[in-house]
């Protein structure tokens, strides 16, 4: 029986205002996938260098973001952005007992699958990504591998009672068949959770961001991009909702949260959040944009990084309120 799951509700789309001033036998096979992939072949660790940032080969043309040592630093400090934002919940979806098995689509660092995994003993959890860059020394109910989310998964069906996917919208051009995948591996019974982030336009609500705002000119050039790479980046919550219904998922709780970048809100709380994204900012508008804009928006190198610098240099002023809305949604598959 699948566990008693209750999505948490938790929206934040107010106005943000400025401050003035046990054995199992597929354990079994788990345990003999990973140790397949600790001792992982030269091609699947290769790197190529970039516009000085490193990127996993195996990643060109599917993923555009880098995997070096600044880029795993960003992703670690996004997590503890989301924690700070959840009010230290790992997610919207409340258990009542550990669920027995539970997936991380797109697990970067694996900071994710590791806490969840500390905070539930009686859970085997799995993270997924395209790059190795996990760490070797992990949880035994923790377990790392190596794989495209877009290819064919080869999970058992029914199996998975809990299945978490947070930020790979720069990473998926099939969300249908994505979704779909999901709605297949996941236990009836059980819960789906994606959360993703606006990827062709930014927010404000005070009129302090003009037109030709940096940061439009930034957002838009790299949504176009990402659409020349074959992603999809004009989701919104209305269409991730709509995917989520058409694969199958019932009793769907959609979230937003606004996120501001920088520490300008008046809210404390808000205030501390924008003061994370804005130290988050800082690398992550070259990790977004730079690689995707050179390769496929037809930028040169010097333009990019005169487009991001100017981003990083208004974010530090403060003067132009943005904020981000970034999505959550709770998905139950019908028993």
């Amino acid at each position: 029986m699948a566990p008693n799951i209750q999505p948490v509700l938790a929206n934040n789309t107010a106005p943000i205002e400025a401050n003035d001033s046990s054995h199992d036998s597929g354990v079994d096979d788990i345990k003999s996938t990973i140790s397949s992939t600790q001792s992982l072949t030269d091609s699947i660790r290769e790197h190529v260098y970039e516009n000085g940032r490193r990127y996993h080969r195996k990643s060109q043309g599917k993923y555009a973001l880098p995997s070096d040592e600044t880029e795993q630093d960003r992703l670690d400090l996004s997590h503890a952005y989301y924690l700070e934002m959840l009010d230290g919940k790992l997610s919207l979806a409340a258990f009542n007992k550990d669920p027995a098995n539970v997936l991380d689509c797109g697990t970067g660092t694996g900071i994710w699958a590791l806490e969840f995994g500390d905070e539930h003993p009686g859970s085997k959890v799995v993270g997924i990504d395209l790059a190795p860059i996990q760490p070797d020394w992990v949880a035994p109910n923790v377990y790392f591998e190596l794989d495209d989310l877009e290819k064919e998964w080869t999970f058992a069906e029914n199996h998975f009672d809990y299945i978490h996917s947070r930020n790979v919208g720069a990473g998926i051009r099939n969300w249908e068949r994505y979704l779909r995948q999901m709605y297949k591996h996941c236990k009836p019974g059980g819960y789906v959770e994606v959360s993703e982030h606006c990827y062709n336009d930014l927010d404000c609500d005070d009129g302090s961001m003009p037109d030709d705002s940096p940061f439009l000119l930034y957002i838009r050039t790299m949504g176009q991009s990402l659409e020349k790479m074959g992603m999809n980046p004009n989701l919104d919550l209305s269409g991730y909702k709509r995917l989520l219904a058409d694969a199958g998922f019932v009793d769907i709780e959609a979230h937003t949260f606004k996120c501001p970048v920088g520490s300008w809100p008046r809210e404390k709380k808000q205030q501390r959040l924008g003061a994370i994204l804005r130290e988050i900012s800082r690398t992550g508008f070259e990790a977004y944009g730079k690689a995707v804009m050179t390769n496929y928006g037809g930028l040169t190198e010097e333009k990019a990084t005169e487009m991001i610098n100017e981003c990083v240099e208004l974010v530090e002023k403060g003067t132009q309120h943005m904020y981000i809305q970034q999505w959550y949604l709770v998905a139950r598959k019908p028993e």
